[in-house]
Order: C-alpha cells, then sequence, then structure tokens
C-alpha cells in the first residue's frame, strides 16, 4: 500500500469530472465510429499528457490495427494504419482483458507491470475500485516496447458484447504514472467507446437496412413499370448485379404452361458453359431432383465421381439458396472450375426464385477476385531460442492476390428478398400472361380462338393491301365429328380434336395461322400465297394428312374433312367477308362428297342461300306431311320372283315439287332433324306393309335405311320393336339397313344393337357395302343377314375387269359368311346375267323397277309375284 502513495499523480487536485464530461460531450456529439475513436485518442492524449495514445481493432484471425492514434512531439513514430500480428497479444493477456477487464501498466525502465482487475479473472465478480498486482514485466515485451522507443504503456480492454473489440494504448516516452483517478477516467472514456460502437453497429445494421430497403423498392418499381418485358428483367439483373457489387450475373426464368420457352438474361462476365441453369447442381438448387449432370470435362453429360450430391441437401426436393463463398477452395465444387476457370468469377450466388415448394427459375450473381493489400508494422523475425519480438517498426506492405470476396449474412438475406420479388413479378406476369392466353386461346387445343384470329385475319388483311400481295383464309369442318362425340363421348372427340389440330399445324409454315372457330370447325389464315395454287397444296395437304388413321385409347378412327377456300382481295376485302365466303366454299364440299376443297366462287352465295331457305321448309316438312316414300322392289336372281322392296323417302315441296333424298338428307343431319324424319320412314314403311298384308298380298320383306343418329339412340330396338307393334307388322318383314361406316364407329356397340334386333327376328343388312372400312375379322362379327353391293361398283362391272373382279370377291365372301348378297343400281340385262352367273342372290335397280309410290309399287311387285 506504501506503493500505491508514492505513485499518486500530482494531479490529484485536477477537476477529474469537468475533464471527464468535456470529454464525453464531445465524443457523444458524433454518430460516425471513426470520429469518436479518433476524438477519443486526442481527449485521452490530452488528459493523460503522453506522446502517444492509440486504438487498436482486432480482426477475425487475432491480428489487429491501429484505426485511430493522436502523437504529440516527434518522439514516437506513427503506426497509424499500421497491422500487426496476432501473436503480439498472446492468448493468456486476451483472456484476462475479457474476463477480468485488465487494465495493465508498463514501467520498461524497471521491468515491472501493474495490473488492474476490475472483475474476478474466477468467478467474473466485479472488484469494485479495483484489484491491483505487481509483476515483472516479461522480458520479451519489454524488450518489444523498447524497440518502438517507450518507457511507460498503458493498456486497457475495449469490450463489445463480452468480446475484446480492442485496445486503447497510451505510450510514453519516458517513465510515467498513471494514478486511480487517472484509471478511472479513461475507463469511463472506453466504456463510452463501447457504447459508441454498439450504437456505431446499430446505426451501421439499421443504414444498411435503409440501403437493402431502397434497393428492394427500385428493384420493385423496375418490376412494375410499364415497359417492354425483356427490357424489365434485364434492367432488374444489371441493377441486381451492381447492388452486390458483381462482376457478372444471370437470370434464368423456366418455361411456363402457356408456351413460352426458358428465358435467360445475363449481365457481364459469364462462365463458358451456355446453359448451366439446366446442369444437375443448379437444378438441384432450384428443387429439381434430376436434371442434367455435370462431369469434369462435359459439365451437362454425367456427375463426376467425386461430387457430393450432399453438398446440395438431397433429403428434399425444395429449392435452397446456395453461396459459395470461394469456388476454387471447396473441393466437392471442383467440377464447376471448367465452366469458370478461364474467367475473374471466385464467388457465386444462386438464389431460387421461388415460394414455398414452388420454383420458377434462379437468379445467380458472380463476384471477381480481387487483391489486397496490408501495412504491417515491421518485418516479422522470429528467433526460436527466446521468441524474440521485431526489431524495426518500419511500414511493410503485403500484397495477396486472387482473394474471394464472400457473401455476408446480410446480402444473403437481401438476396433472398430479391428473389421472393422476382418470383412474385414473374408468378404476376405469368397469371396476367395466363388469362390474356385464354382469353384469346382455346383451352383444348391451344390455338388461337375466334377473338384472336379475327385480329391476326384483320392485321394481316391491311399488310397484303399495303404490299398489293394475296393471301387465303380457309374455313375447315370435320365430317360426321358428332357421330363420334355422340357414341363414343366428349373424351375420346376432345382427344381427336387435339390431334387434329396437331396434324393441320404440321402442314402449315410459321408465318400461317391456324385457329379453332368452334367445336369441330378450323379456321386458317394463309398470307403471301402467289396464286390460288399455292392454297390448294395446303388443303391437299391436309386431306390427306387427315386421312391417316387416328387413334384414341384403344380406338382407330379415320376422320374426313371438308374445306372452304376464299382469296383475298378477290373474295372479299374484310376479314367477315372472306370468312363467309370460304365458309360458303366449305359448305359446297359437304354437298359434293366430302373429304375435299372448295374454292370460292360467286354464285355459290345463290345456293348457300337456296339452302338456307330449304333447311327452314325443312323443318315445316313433317309437320306439314310433305313427306312420302317410294318402294323400290328386289328381285331374286334365279327365281325372278319379289323377294322385298326397300322404302326410299321423298320431299314433296310445294313450290319446287319432287325432292330426291340426296337434296336434303345431308341437310337433315346437319340440322338434327333426321332422327325425327327416319322414325316416321320406319312408321310408315312398316305400316304400308302390313296394309299390304291385310290387303290380301302376300307377305314380303320392306327395308329401311337406318341413319347414324338413329342407330346411335339408345332405345333404338325399343323404337323398332314399338312400332312394329303399333302396326301389326312381325319383326321377320322388316329389314333394317345400316351403312359400312356407321357399323365401323364402335364395333362393340355395333355388335349389341344388331345382336339385340336379330334376336327380335328383324332382318339385318348392310348396304353400301365396299364402300367403308371394315376388315374382314369384323365383319364376320356382325349378325348379318344380306350384304348389298354398292351401285358404284356395279355400273361398270361389263367394262371394267377390275369392278367384276371385285364384285364376284364380295359374292364369295357374302356366301362364305353364309350371307345373301343383293346388287344395288341394275340397270342392264348384262350386268343382270353377269350377276347371275356368278351367283349373287337378288337385285335392285331400273332394269326391273324405279322408286314407285305405293300403290304403283303395289301394282309392280305384286302382279309380278302373281304372274
Amino acid at each position: 500500500m506504501k506503493r500505491r502513495n508514492r505513485t499518486q499523480s500530482p494531479q490529484a487536485t485536477f477537476d477529474y469530472q469537468g475533464v471527464l464530461n468535456r470529454m464525453t460531450n464531445r465524443i457523444r456529439r458524433s454518430l460516425e465510429l471513426q470520429e469518436i475513436l479518433s476524438t477519443t485518442a486526442i481527449e485521452t492524449r490530452a488528459f493523460l499528457d503522453t506522446n502517444r495514445v492509440k486504438i487498436y481493432r482486432f480482426h477475425a484471425d487475432g491480428s489487429g490495427e491501429v484505426i485511430a492514434e493522436a502523437i504529440s512531439g516527434n518522439q514516437l513514430p506513427s503506426l497509424q494504419g499500421l497491422n500487426f500480428p496476432a501473436s503480439d497479444i498472446p492468448p493468456y493477456a486476451r483472456a484476462l482483458f475479457i474476463k477480468a477487464r485488465s487494465r495493465v501498466i508498463v514501467d520498461v525502465a524497471s521491468q515491472r507491470k501493474m495490473l488492474s482487475h476490475l472483475d474476478d479473472p474466477d468467478t467474473g465478480v466485479s472488484l469494485g475500485i479495483g484489484h491491483v498486482r505487481y509483476a515483472p514485466v516479461d522480458t520479451c515485451h519489454a524488450e518489444y516496447l523498447a524497440a518502438m522507443g517507450v518507457c511507460s504503456s498503458l493498456v486497457v480492454p475495449i469490450l463489445h458484447h463480452n468480446q475484446l473489440w480492442g485496445l486503447l494504448v497510451s505510450h510514453h516516452s519516458e517513465p510515467r504514472q498513471y494514478s486511480q483517478d487517472e484509471l478511472q477516467v479513461v475507463q469511463l472514456l472506453v466504456d463510452q467507446v463501447s457504447i459508441a460502437i454498439a450504437q456505431a453497429n446499430l446505426l451501421s445494421q439499421t443504414r444498411q437496412q435503409v440501403h437493402h430497403e431502397a434497393t428492394i423498392n427500385h428493384i420493385s418499381r423496375l418490376l412494375h413499370t410499364p415497359y417492354d418485358i425483356i427490357r424489365i428483367r434485364q434492367s432488374v439483373l444489371d441493377e441486381t448485379v451492381k447492388a452486390f457489387e458483381g462482376n457478372g450475373g444471370r437470370l434464368y426464368i423456366n418455361a411456363d404452361i402457356t408456351g413460352n420457352a426458358a428465358q435467360l438474361y445475363v449481365n457481364g462476365v459469364q462462365p463458358t458453359l451456355a446453359q448451366i441453369e439446366e446442369s444437375h447442381f443448379w437444378q438441384q438448387v432450384m428443387g429439381i431432383s434430376f436434371g442434367k449432370t455435370f462431369a469434369s470435362c462435359d459439365l451437362l453429360s454425367e456427375t463426376p465421381e467425386h461430387y457430393d450430391e450432399g453438398f446440395v441437401d438431397q433429403s428434399t426436393t425444395l429449392p435452397q439458396l446456395h453461396s459459395i463463398q470461394d469456388l476454387y477452395k471447396n473441393s466437392q465444387l471442383q467440377f464447376l472450375a471448367p465452366a469458370f476457370e478461364t474467367t475473374s468469377i471466385r464467388s457465386i450466388l444462386i438464389v431460387p426464385l421461388q415460394y414455398r415448394q414452388q420454383c420458377i427459375g434462379c437468379l445467380s450473381i458472380f463476384r471477381q477476385e480481387i487483391d489486397t493489400e496490408t501495412l504491417w508494422a515491421g518485418q516479422w523475425d522470429e528467433d526460436e531460442r527466446n521468441m524474440r519480438p521485431r526489431q524495426s517498426f518500419e511500414m511493410w506492405r503485403e500484397v495477396k492476390k486472387g482473394l474471394a470476396q464472400e457473401w455476408t449474412a446480410n446480402e444473403i438475406k437481401l438476396a433472398q428478398t430479391l428473389g421472393t420479388h422476382l418470383y412474385m413479378a414473374v408468378m404476376q406476369r405469368r397469371v396476367e400472361d395466363m388469362i390474356r392466353h385464354q382469353a384469346s386461346h382455346d383451352r383444348l387445343t391451344g390455338l388461337p380462338n375466334r377473338l384472336l384470329f379475327d385480329e391476326r385475319l384483320s392485321l394481316a388483311l391491311a399488310y397484303a393491301y399495303q404490299q398489293g400481295e394475296m393471301l387465303a383464309v380457309m374455313f375447315l369442318d370435320l365430317d360426321r365429328f358428332k357421330v363420334i362425340n355422340d357414341t363414343l363421348g366428349h373424351a375420346i372427340g376432345d382427344q381427336l380434336l387435339q390431334q387434329v389440330a396437331q396434324r393441320i399445324a404440321g402442314c402449315l409454315k410459321k408465318s400461317d395461322t391456324i385457329a379453332r372457330w368452334g367445336g369441330d370447325e378450323f379456321t386458317l389464315i394463309l398470307p403471301q400465297i402467289n396464286s390460288a395454287n399455292d392454297a390448294t397444296k395446303i388443303a391437299k395437304r391436309i386431306i390427306r394428312t387427315l386421312n391417316e388413321p387416328f387413334t384414341c385409347g384403344e380406338q382407330e378412327f379415320h376422320v374426313t374433312t371438308s374445306i372452304g377456300i376464299a382469296l383475298a382481295p378477290y373474295d372479299g376485302e374484310d376479314a367477315e367477308t372472306l370468312l363467309k365466303n370460304a365458309d360458303t366454299a366449305m359448305y359446297r364440299a359437304k354437298h359434293q362428297g366430302k373429304n375435299s376443297f372448295q374454292l370460292y366462287a360467286a354464285d355459290m352465295n345463290t345456293q348457300a342461300l337456296e339452302q338456307l331457305v330449304l333447311a327452314n321448309d325443312l323443318y315445316k316438312a313433317l309437320n306439314r306431311g310433305e313427306f312420302l316414300l317410294h318402294y323400290q322392289p328386289q328381285v331374286d336372281l334365279k327365281t325372278g320372283e319379289i323377294v322385298g322392296t326397300e322404302a326410299l323417302i321423298r320431299w314433296q315441296h310445294p313450290v319446287r315439287g319432287l325432292i330426291p333424298p340426296n337434296q336434303f338428307i345431308s341437310l337433315a343431319e346437319e340440322t338434327g332433324q333426321i332422327a325425327a324424319i327416319g322414325e316416321w320412314v320406319l312408321q310408315t314403311a312398316c305400316a304400308q306393309n302390313q296394309a299390304w298384308q291385310e290387303a290380301g298380298y302376300p307377305p314380303i320383306r320392306v327395308a329401311v335405311n337406318l341413319s347414324a343418329r338413329q342407330f346411335q339412340q339408345q332405345n333404338l330396338a325399343q323404337l323398332i320393336n314399338r312400332v312394329l307393334a303399333e302396326t301389326g307388322l312381325e319383326a321377320r318383314y322388316l329389314e333394317v339397313e345400316i351403312t359400312e361406316s356407321i357399323a365401323m364407329q364402335d364395333i362393340h356397340v355395333t355388335i349389341a344393337v344388331l345382336d339385340e334386333l336379330r334376336a327380335m327376328g328383324v332382318h339385318i343388312s348392310m348396304d353400301d357395302f365396299g364402300t367403308g372400312y371394315s376388315s374382314l375379322a369384323t365383319l364376320k362379327r356382325f349378325p348379318l343377314h344380306t350384304l348389298k353391293i354398292d351401285r358404284e361398283f356395279v355400273k361398270d362391272l361389263t367394262t371394267s375387269s377390275k369392278d367384276a373382279a371385285l364384285i364376284q370377291a364380295i359374292v364369295t365372301l357374302g356366301h362364305g359368311l353364309d350371307l345373301d348378297v343383293i346388287a344395288e343400281g341394275v340397270e342392264t340385262i348384262d350386268q343382270q346375267e353377269f350377276l347371275h352367273s356368278i351367283g349373287c342372290d337378288a337385285m335392285q335397280g331400273y332394269l326391273f323397277s324405279k322408286p314407285l309410290p305405293a300403290a304403283a309399287a303395289a301394282q309392280r311387285c305384286f302382279n309380278a309375284i302373281a304372274d
């Protein structure tokens, strides 16, 4: 205690409180930490009246740097900006600074030091005014100070969050003692510095947060500017790379469901691999388990042996941000090196554009390697025998090249936020695009709809007019598509429409447009054609392509189409007129046998108007009783006897007179009236046959043609049974005829219906045999009684050896299946004799009788029977 009394400062009567207040007030005037530290050094040096006060800050590696300094005179050199190795402060000394908040006073001349502990180093309990003890100075430390020209020193630790942040050090070139009051003032100043450090950190965090929020707001504003989307996204990438002080970046947005391809935007320095987002590593970061994989030379070929998939979390397919601090210091990432080794890129940040499990792309930011320069206080010269320190404190410069710039936690957090903003902006645009796409495209086929077609046609017409060019508009309708929809359901019909759309699109050029007009109708724009021949070539190609069979599930279909073509400017100069005329031409193609195309001609509108009037009259014809039946006899070729008659409908129009079926049956099918007309035919034919029998005529069969719509009715058998019951006709005297194409629509349904009719006793014939697509394997499964040879084969049989051979083959086939065979359209004796010679069972045609009204038919048939 006597020694402590001898070291009392001569300034014992000094106004320490006033000085402390003045010093702390100066410190508190600033918010900037560097300014506070400089002020603290200046005020402390002035208060202690020493040669030098420095503030020394520790780095993460334990080394330190003099970041603030105050010097008086030239007795001691400046150490401002110099770095000192970590070994200058031994670990035990660092521990005491933290645990005991030790202040160390060294007197170099006496080789002694005073340690003043504020806290107990073992328990951490505060010791009040301080615990003082004396000890010899470490020889090495004394030499260290002497080498700097220091005779006395005071070291006070600066703590922050219970960690050693730095040291406040006072050096004097002469011996100097420090009183408890001086130590207390300095300690209070250091405590103020600790508070300032905490405030500065909060201020720095606040400023960084403000900067980050400004960056986010700036990017958000860019994302919602009314510019072109490509320009927006490129600007966002440029600004993001700039905000992160990167030297390059990539914004990858994957393909969407509306058909937009994946998009890539780049900035600055790039890897040598252009499709790096498709690599295994990037795909995993985006939450895609198995994308294309890496290899040491070819990054997209296969996974290298040294690649550890656990480096990216494989326990989940969730997207996850990935930061690569130094590409070349992680052995697990060496497979990436080939893509970057020729660039200056050293650090990579990959940010998935994600929300929860959904990822729509990624943002990659690159940072270049940097060179660092450190100023050290004297060359380190360690003596292994006694660990002597450096002999000189002259500055020397250390330069390190090719170092990585690491990503901080705050930067990663900012990147994640920007990734979320990008995700939301992209998804918002995708939703808007999807709404626009759905408004202008057909959902089923993905083709443009009427709205978009009209817009494109108007633009194409304007361009064609301006350039003096020709364009074609096509109207395409599938033949008998309703039959498929009605029999097999809309699911199969939808699949078929999708395939049809794909095939038609495959026939067109990129500049052409195909749209789904509605139902089974499609419209096409063929711009920049040279002549009508260019359009007809496309029409032929489409017809040929659609004639190939379609497969939906296990069903195979044959589909035909009718196409109408209108040319601008000849057939119309506006969209409405061209479409109307193309539609008119399409209906002409249908009426001329389907599976064909027609170029529009001016007289078609007149005919179309006539068809419209005829359709309106057709709606009234049934109620007005304008339909009537004619009957054509069927003659046994061996005996010459009448074996049956076929009921054929006619329309007795009040103005146009007698209209044959080929002029209104297709119209009835289109308008949906065929079912009611077919039922009337069935009822009338059965009633007439029964009337003949009741009049005493010999019983014969009457044949009635069933339309496709009638045959598809679920209650067909019940309908026929009801008609037979109402008319009193026995089932064996009714024959129903179905065409080959009707039978092949759905084989299983056909067999079930025919089995039911045959079980009732109804006679069944296949009409127009040879014109459809039935196979022999299928034909033998149908419960038929008769095959009817189509008139197209009969008319040229005497002049065409092929037709003659074909008819003979049909007769042989029919007999082989135990079926009767009737030839239709027999008009000459030569035809009759040939048919008789090959064993054909019966004939029907103008040679014996044309179709006749009921009374005339009875006279012709039954008189022949009597004869």
